[in-house]
């Protein structure tokens, strides 16, 4: 069984939530972080998770694939070209975009942009999707190290987006999602504040026999508004639960 949670705010800086985030009842996630100004961000971010889960709702959870993912991700990026031809006023905004899918213990994934998913498996935490940024262009070349990324003064520049030009390439892949496997959805919001390090011990902390999403959920809020949040925040977190721990399903938000 699945356990989890997700919840997005506003950062401490912006007036306005920019990032959008989706929770399915069947293990179905997807989170949009939205760029272009006050209303071309917010615009974009929900008009790609609308049209994402719609695409996903029309498939039975069990046929959704690589190509899959891909293809709604292909729809969303239409729409929002399509919304940006009819309002001029939008025509800057655009949005990281990624979305996660669990059936038969695998976890399928499709993403563009900065946002990212993780993995935490027998004490091993990873970052499975790579980053489409500047900085990160930087990283690859040498010119400076992950833990500089967080505070370079060009970290927010995108490298590709959902909604900028009528050809997306979309990162896929998937992995088993083993009992006791945990992954991490989240926008750079979290990870411009938080490392690695530091969001891993978060999600340990709240492991026994088993774990506590929203309370994880919760405490990687608390941290990132402490360090300052200076970015709209979104996390969700999901669990594959042991059947052999005998817990009961009562964190699904």
């Amino acid at each position: 069984m699945i356990t989890k949670c997700g919840k997005t705010n506003t950062g401490l800086v912006r007036k306005n939530n920019e990032d959008c985030i989706y929770v399915g009842e069947q293990p179905c996630f997807i989170l949009a972080d939205g760029m272009g100004g006050y209303a071309g961000g917010e615009t974009a971010s929900r008009l790609a998770v609308s049209s994402v889960r719609n695409s996903l709702e029309q498939e039975s959870l069990s046929s959704i694939t690589e190509e899959t993912l891909s293809e709604s991700f292909q729809e969303a990026n239409q729409a929002i070209l399509a919304k940006k031809a009819e309002s001029p006023d939008l025509s800057s905004m655009g949005t990281t975009l990624l979305a996660a899918v669990v059936h038969d213990n695998c976890l399928y994934w499709a993403h563009v942009g900065d946002s990212r998913l993780y993995l935490l498996e027998n004490g091993t935490f990873r970052q499975l999707t790579e980053d489409h940024s500047f900085v990160m262009q930087l990283v690859k070349q040498g010119e400076i190290t992950r833990e500089e990324m967080r505070t370079h003064p060009r970290r927010n520049e995108i490298t590709r987006a959902v909604g900028i030009t009528s050809e997306l390439k979309v990162d896929t892949g998937h992995l088993p999602f083993n009992n006791g496997a945990v992954m991490l959805l989240c926008s750079d919001g979290l990870t411009n504040m938080l490392t690695d390090e530091e969001i891993k011990a978060s999600l340990q902390a709240h492991m026994t026999d088993t774990l506590d999403v929203c309370a994880c959920v919760d405490d990687l809020m608390e941290k990132t508004y402490a360090a300052g949040a200076e970015d709209n925040v979104s996390v969700i977190i999901a669990y594959n639960e042991s059947l052999q721990n005998g817990v009961n399903d009562n964190h699904d938000q």
